[in-house]
């Protein structure tokens, strides 16, 4: 007997991939890249737009300095692996190098930091630098030992915190050293544990099995993450300064710039599990949903490449790093290629293709156009009327190498965007960086209507997509297989041109029944469901 089945709500579970597709509910997808899932709908995830179409050096690091007082845009700070120190500030890109040396190429980290309106940027090979905010150029930090070298530099509170130091050649990987307290437009006047005068100091967490790796501010506390254990430092005033004190010892963190502070937690990208805390308590945001796909496709070869880049605006955390997963299309380059994307207000996950990009950063870009600066066509170019006059809004930018073979011209700076009518930057779409949405749905049993032994047919389906664009087409896929462990037989693409048809005709029969939807071009779109004609013959 034939039965309309109705499927809605496919923006509410998002992406599991990591729990047999026979016990998921049908609204749950078993793969998807490069869409959002939003307000019970699937939508097209954010694009990359074109900031800056060709560097002329290699960007490994990215950081964005604010502005200064009275407006203006941000100085977006890229470094080289030679250690050359560049910004893009209103469409042009300006040396910042000023008496820092180059180097050979190294693998060298990078970190940045920001304190009483100066910028430090940290390699764990060469001595940090600064750079007053409206500063033409950096130099070496002054009143620190020439012969001390620090994995990561970061703010806390009136404090500059180095972590995991190498002090005259002798390596104290469990160092925690703090500066004195630094006044506003100042660099911090001493580093001398010895001096009483001072508030500088230092201490070393000798329980720690494993180095010092990274630290973050989380609210009034700062909190040490090692590879394997996470404490708290806290401003503690009098003789001793701070407390420390271990909070977790089973997770750490899987590389420098792979946590970010949202809504008074911590969401970091730890060596085996990605996790939230608020220093009381943890907890798995992957455990049985993306977990053992992220990990089993991340190459731990290139761990060093990880970081993690927070979005507010789409209230998105992406977790970047180089997979080999089965989605992954960018696979010759030597960078990250893939994000798995958590939305926080919903708890859903996706994935992103990213274009072998290298660092990430918040900053105000300047977006402006008119008729006479476009270069492109129309629909290739971002922003709206309204997104003109607010263009100190600040976005999310990405670094990028190129990679020939995966048809990367050039390094590049990008702007993540979403796409059409939602759009805010005015920067032209970068057609070398982004991959077409996709979402797939295997292993459908119906099996609140039917026994699980019934084969199934659908018959016809009618798809509820909506789009802006003038182009109204999207590719539909179906198939179907009779037992868990085989892949489905998929039958050939349809294609769906919301602005005539109303429903597909299908022939997908079998036990377990599966779909594909994809995009050919970059439009927004709003999948909220579809009914399915579907008829149950009996047992076979």
């Amino acid at each position: 007997m034939a039965k309309i089945i109705p499927v809605r709500g496919v923006g509410d579970t998002g992406v599991v991939t990591d729990i047999r597709p026979a016990s998921l509910p049908v609204a749950a997808y078993t793969r998807a890249k490069n869409v959002r899932f939003d307000q019970g709908a699937v939508s097209r995830g954010p694009v990359f737009r074109t900031i800056e179409a060709s560097l002329n050096f290699t960007p490994r690091f990215t950081y964005g300095i604010p502005a200064a007082a009275g407006g203006g845009f941000a100085n977006v700070v890229m470094v080289s692996p030679t250690y050359q120190i560049k910004s893009y500030n209103n469409g042009s890109v300006a040396s910042k190098q000023g008496s820092i040396s180059t180097t050979s190429a190294t693998p060298a980290r990078f970190s940045g930091a920001s304190l009483a309106d100066i910028t430090y940027l940290n390699r764990n090979d060469k001595i940090p630098v600064y750079m007053p905010s409206g500063g033409s150029a950096f130099a070496d930090l002054t009143h620190w030992d020439s012969n001390w070298r620090t994995e990561s530099l970061r703010s806390y509170g009136d404090f500059l915190i180095a972590l995991n130091m190498t002090e005259g050649g002798t390596s104290y990987n469990s160092r925690v050293r703090w500066s004195d307290l630094t006044l506003a437009n100042s660099i911090p006047g001493s580093w001398d544990a010895t001096d009483t005068t001072k508030s500088a100091g230092f201490n070393d967490l000798v329980e720690m099995k494993t180095p010092i790796v990274d630290g973050l501010s989380l609210g009034t506390n700062f909190i040490i993450y090692s590879q394997d254990q996470v404490w708290l430092m806290e401003y503690t005033g009098g003789s001793f300064i701070f407390n420390f004190r271990k909070l977790f010892s089973d997770v750490g963190i899987m590389n420098q710039n792979c946590v970010c502070e949202v809504e008074g937690k911590h969401f970091v990208f730890g060596d085996n599990d990605l996790y939230m805390h608020d220093t009381h308590t943890k907890q798995s945001i992957a455990d049985e949903k993306v977990k053992q796909y992220v990990f089993s496709g991340l190459n731990f070869a290139k761990f060093d490449r990880c970081f993690v880049q927070h979005n507010p605006d789409l209230e998105e955390i992406y977790f970047c790093y180089a997979s080999g997963d089965d989605m992954a299309e960018y696979t010759h380059g030597d960078r990250c290629n893939r994000a798995a994307v958590f939305n926080y207000k919903n708890s859903t996950w996706s994935f992103m293709d990213l274009p072998n990009v290298n660092a990430s950063t918040q900053a105000t870009v300047d977006s402006t156009e008119t008729y006479a600066t476009v270069s492109v066509s129309y629909a290739q170019m971002g922003g709206s009327y309204f997104s003109q006059e607010s263009s100190f809004d600040t976005h999310v930018l990405f670094v990028g190498e190129s990679s020939s073979t995966d048809g990367l011209t050039s390094d590049k700076l990008y702007g993540l965007d979403l796409s059409d009518s939602n759009s805010s930057l005015s920067f032209p779409l970068d057609l070398e960086a982004n991959r077409p949405p996709f979402i797939e749905r295997v292993g459908i049993d119906l099996d609140e209507i039917a026994s699980v032994a019934g084969y199934k047919v659908v018959s016809k389906v009618y798809p509820q997509v909506t789009t802006s664009n003038a182009n109204q087409e999207f590719n539909f896929t179906f198939g179907a297989s009779n037992l868990q462990s085989s892949p489905p037989v998929y039958l050939d693409t349809v294609v769906f041109d919301g602005a005539v048809d109303h429903k597909i005709d299908s022939r997908a029969a079998g036990r377990y029944l599966s779909y594909k939807m994809t995009v050919s071009d970059t439009k927004d779109f709003a999948f909220i469901g579809f009914d399915a004609d579907v008829q149950t013959t009996g047992r076979r």
